[in-house]
């Protein structure tokens, strides 16, 4: 006799419903981060120190004062950005720094999701669910890193413009590619980089879509703020004693300037530091510019990047927020090759950007005496890594350009 008992209908998990809930726990990390940092500020005051500047930026801005004249907390920092940018931190000014710290932290680790899901997505990987479960375990492995915990323990805004960038230039409109780059210069000034980038790889109407950008927050930044401009582009922007802080800080510069300050004796400092410049920025440049012919534009964009970082005259730590693609990028063809040797070196520069930060500023804090080469050899190892990734770059594309034309003139 059949049964007249109905089994009930049967509840499955499919992929879209597995993708939500990998996206909740996303949102769930950032929540925790914001809740976190809501809490923990809110009881000691301590860190968020770059996100007090910019408050303070934003609260000259409304109270009509000069920004350029703030020194801000204990560690007497001044206001460095570009009077745009301040214009820009004026609603963090009307709330308080606890609800300031909790919404920039949200929205920069919701930024640096949605900067891993962009290059998840550079790769096969066709379902949804398997590409944001890829991304919460690539965000689970990125947050300790040193730069990503400095970026969001002293409220920089790095994570955010490198969203801005990868998105303008990679998924923007083609008529109007490049602007979202130049307005983000036009925050902060190390972008600019990214218009010769442009110029090389032939895409002329971008870098002037990105000149007409930067141009268009200077021009705002007159026509609203025209003393702070003036002071601004008068000369306070190119003052890097406004950026550098301490005698200590020079540890921390993680750039070619920063690695030759550092050094002991009578070299020509400045000189050889603009003779590098103008190497490392026109060879990486070009290198870059192969990097996205034989890579895919993200990949040319993060070899920019890396480039302005070494010629930068102050690269603090957690501006090397660019080692995400770096790392994220060497790990999917490492693991499309499926070559030991490249496994082992995502491992390793994975490791060179969590511990050596975290060794040099317990080392400060806790040992300062102790500071001396060896520290050096530690914080500079960013500078090495990125000069390397380029070398890297360009010793494999010319090795295949020189089988290609080998071949091809074999064949003929």
């Amino acid at each position: 006799m059949p049964s007249s008992v109905s089994a009930g209908p049967r509840i499955r998990l499919g992929k879209r419903d597995g993708g939500s809930f990998q996206m909740a726990c996303g949102v769930l990390i950032a929540l925790s981060g914001a809740l976190a940092a809501f809490i923990f500020n809110a009881v000691y005051a301590r860190g968020w120190i770059d996100l007090e500047v910019y408050r303070e930026g934003g609260a000259a801005v409304l109270q009509r004062t000069s920004v350029y004249d703030l020194i801000v907390g204990e560690n007497r920092l001044k206001f460095t950005y570009s009077p745009f940018a301040a214009m820009l931190f004026t609603p963090l000014a009307l709330v308080g720094m606890e609800v300031s710290v909790a919404l920039w932290v949200l929205i920069s680790i919701l930024a640096l999701e949605a900067v891993i899901w962009i290059l998840i997505g550079r790769t096969a990987v066709k379902s949804r669910s398997r590409r944001t479960t890829h991304t919460l375990l690539v965000v689970i492995a990125i947050l300790p890193l040193y730069p990503v915990t400095l970026t969001l323990w002293n409220g920089q805004i790095g994570i955010i413009l490198l969203l801005a960038i990868i998105v303008d230039l990679t998924h923007g409109k083609k008529k109007w590619r490049g602007i979202g780059t130049g307005i983000v210069a036009g925050i902060k000034l190390t972008p600019l980089i990214f218009i010769p980038y442009l110029l090389v790889t032939r895409r002329f109407r971008a870098a002037l879509m990105a000149g007409l950008g930067f141009l268009g927050t200077v021009i705002l930044g007159f026509l609203l703020l025209p003393a702070d401009s003036r002071d601004y582009w008068g000369g306070a922007f190119f003052d890097t004693q406004r950026v550098v802080a301490g005698q200590d800080a020079d540890f921390f510069n993680q750039s070619l300037r920063g690695m030759l300050m550092l050094m002991t004796g009578s070299w020509p400092a400045v000189p050889l530091w603009l003779a590098l410049c103008a190497v490392v920025g026109t060879g990486g440049l070009l290198v870059a510019a192969w990097t996205a012919k034989k890579a895919g534009e993200l990949a040319g964009i993060t070899a920019c990047a890396i480039v302005g970082l070494l010629v930068s005259p102050v690269s603090w730590p957690h501006h090397w927020v660019w080692c995400i693609p770096l790392l994220v990028l060497w790990a999917q063809r490492a693991q499309r090759v499926d070559v030991t040797l490249e496994k082992v070196g995502v491992g390793v520069l994975w490791f060179i950007f969590f511990l050596p930060g975290y060794i040099a500023l317990a080392t400060l804090l806790i040992y300062p005496s102790h500071a001396g080469m060896w520290l050096m050899s530690l914080t500079g190892s960013y500078v090495l890594s990125g000069f390397l990734a380029l070398l890297a770059l360009a010793v494999y594309f010319g090795r295949i350009d020189w089988r290609q034309r080998r071949h091809g003139l074999g064949d003929a």
